[in-house]
Order: structure tokens, then C-alpha cells, then sequence
């Protein structure tokens, strides 16, 4: 006899749609600010490890750069759920891979904010 339960999603489809609406409009913001400082306002063959380090001197630079990364992975994950959402018709395959995509993109999340981390660390921590 088979289980005729629902499964419910952990992620809805209005909130996957909500989600890219927010990171759509932060990201045109804080993607286009990024690409006018660093390729426009400065030239490119001069952008090197220094104007990374005087950049993060400032905190207002390394919150962009977080807001950034963290706005765009997910809005990268909204939309593919929008995508699982959509075409897969399996409701227990369809949470299997939102599952698995979430911890992909919390993987990427947790890398890219170490990487931040380590390197404002090696830039301005203590020690030798």
C-alpha cells in the first residue's frame, strides 16, 4: 500500500520568487557599484593585491563584498528552485534536490566566507 502523505518543501515556491525579487534588486545595486569602482572609477591593470588591501581597510567595503557573495548565492539558489519547483513532478525527488542544493550552496557560502576571513586576517591580524 503506498503513502499518499504530502511532503512539504522546506522552500516554497513564493518564497524562492520573494527571494529573487530582494537579491535581484540588492544585487543590481551592489554587482553594478562593484563593477563601476573597480573597472570604471580605476584603471583594471593597476587593480592588484594593493587595492584589495586599501579597499578592505574600509568596513564598509568588506560588508559589500559579504552582502555581495551572500546576495548572490542566493539568488543563484532561488532560482533553481523556481527550476526544481517547476519541472520536477516527484514531490520527495523534488526535496531530496532542494536539500542537496541547499548544502551546495551553503558549502559555497561557508568557503567564500572563510576565504574573506582568512585573508582579512592575514591582511591586518596579529601575529607574525
Amino acid at each position: 500500500m503506498k503513502n499518499n502523505t504530502p511532503v512539504k518543501s522546506f522552500i516554497s515556491r513564493e518564497l524562492s520568487y520573494i527571494a529573487l525579487r530582494t537579491t535581484g534588486l540588492l544585487l543590481a545595486v551592489l554587482a553594478l557599484g562593484h563593477f563601476l569602482i573597480t573597472h570604471i572609477t580605476n584603471d583594471v591593470a593597476e587593480t592588484d593585491s594593493n587595492f584589495v588591501i586599501h579597499r578592505w581597510s574600509s568596513t564598509i567595503w568588506v560588508v559589500w563584498d559579504v552582502l555581495l557573495l551572500t546576495s548572490a548565492l542566493i539568488h543563484a539558489f532561488a532560482g533553481l528552485a523556481v527550476v526544481v519547483h517547476d519541472y520536477s513532478k516527484n514531490p520527495k525527488s523534488r526535496v531530496r534536490t532542494l536539500r542537496l542544493l541547499s548544502i551546495f550552496v551553503m558549502f559555497l557560502l561557508i568557503t567564500g566566507l572563510m576565504v574573506m576571513a582568512v585573508s582579512l586576517y592575514r591582511i591586518y591580524g596579529t601575529g607574525a
